[in-house]
């Protein structure tokens, strides 16, 4: 009766080789190197993965333009934060009360006459649970912490009466976001990396039989 392939592979590798001290030496430093290599993949494959602690989005809207992105940032990241660490150029200044973002990509005011323009500002807002509209936002962008997939909007506006923004940006969930921009790096899937693993063990199994021969 045959025996089951990981039984006689087990005895393939459990078997005594009779090689030189040199070959011996050399068999052990390509298992090294193949080892870490292989361990190298599997470490980069799950950082790849992994990515940042939460994912939030933009949706910027200039005069002439909408823009938007999609940021990862650690988990406790303020909307500072994540306008910072955006592929968009922003200006904030730190002041007594906090942090105000003065411009965005070169549109608003300088970072040290934040609010030189009397009449425009950049309105902030938060998507709303049900992802339909637009809230205005309570608090500055170094007070708030959105959630993961959250969707942070701005506008270049002007306000009423009552000091509420005039200009709003477009309406767009994270999901309609994400189909508009590239699509996200697909991850490996943990059967190609499984089969990724196996092939590297084949490898130096056939240098092993190999090695075998040219010993006996």
């Amino acid at each position: 009766m045959m025996r089951p392939l990981s039984t006689r592979m087990g005895a393939f590798f459990l078997r005594p080789f009779h090689l030189s001290s040199k070959g011996a030496l050399s068999m052990r430093k390509h298992f090294i190197l193949l080892t870490t290599l292989l361990l190298a993949l599997l470490i980069a494959t799950t950082a790849f993965a992994q990515g940042g602690d939460k994912r939030v989005a933009l949706v910027i809207q200039f005069p002439d333009r909408t823009y938007t992105e999609i940021v990862s940032v650690p988990a406790d990241a303020t909307t500072a934060d994540v306008l910072k660490a955006a592929q968009i150029p922003v200006g904030i200044a730190d002041l007594s009360w906090g942090q105000a973002l003065c411009n965005i990509d070169g549109v608003g005011n300088p970072v040290d006459d934040c609010f030189a323009d009397p009449n425009h500002f950049w309105a902030y807002f938060h998507l709303n649970a049900a992802g339909n509209a637009w809230d205005v936002s309570q608090v500055g962008i170094g007070g708030y912490t959105p959630a993961d997939r959250a969707v942070e909007g701005f506008a270049w506006s002007g306000f009423d009466a009552n000091y509420n923004p005039t200009t709003y940006p477009p309406v767009k969930t994270f999901d309609e976001i994400e189909s508009e921009l590239n699509p996200p790096p697909a991850e490996i899937p943990e059967p190609t990396t499984i089969l990724l693993l196996g092939g590297g063990l084949a490898g130096l199994a056939g240098y092993v039989r190999r090695r075998r021969k040219m010993a006996a």
